[in-house]
């Protein structure tokens, strides 16, 4: 999907390109139970429901102007495989998922990263996306330390051709540090 295809506001949103890499290493075909921690606009849970229709998919916020985002988003397309939860992650549930995204942590990095491998079934699967790169090393030693299995690291770098001047150039966007795993 496309950027533009969603309602956006001032809540960021994962890009195109990162959406669509996070959301095949986390194997989301193979899952029933989805959760995206920190969904901001919704785009990556919009996009995993728009593709699974039988995938029950769950959405975390925080705030309530990106909560406002997600439910316009799930409107614009018409899902109903969405649920909504105005949290802050960590919070008590009684559901186990097959496959989390980590779109934001607001400074509780480590407690979500014990939560998410309590709820994560086994052989669940999480990707986890970050642009500080303080966060993300200490990402890595947590996803190490805690136990999960095929860890995979990728720094994902775009950049958009763009009108300059009488020509062309490559505009770029900031580097996205992708962790996915297994449980």
């Amino acid at each position: 999907m496309k950027n533009s295809d969603f309602i956006i506001g001032k809540v960021p949103i994962t890009k195109e390109e990162v959406r669509s890499i996070a959301l095949s290493k986390l194997d989301i075909e193979n899952a029933k139970k989805f959760m995206d921690i920190g969904a901001g606009t919704g785009s990556i849970s919009i996009e995993a429901a728009l593709k699974n229709p039988s995938l029950e998919v769950t959405a975390v916020e925080r705030h309530n102007h990106a909560i406002d985002l997600i439910e316009a988003n799930k409107n614009k397309f018409s899902i109903e495989n969405i649920k909504i939860i105005e949290q802050y992650a960590p919070f008590e549930i009684d559901e186990k998922f097959d496959a989390i995204f980590i779109g934001g942590t607001g400074k509780k990095l480590e407690e979500i990263m014990d939560w998410v491998y309590e709820i994560l079934n086994k052989d669940g699967k999480v990707c986890a996306n970050f642009i500080i790169m303080d966060t993300f090393y200490k990402a890595l030693e947590i996803f190490k330390n805690k136990g999960f299995k095929d860890i995979d690291v990728s720094m994902i770098s775009i950049s958009k051709l763009e009108k300059l001047g009488s020509g062309e150039y490559f505009k770029p966007q900031n580097p996205i540090f992708l962790i996915s795993a297994k449980k």
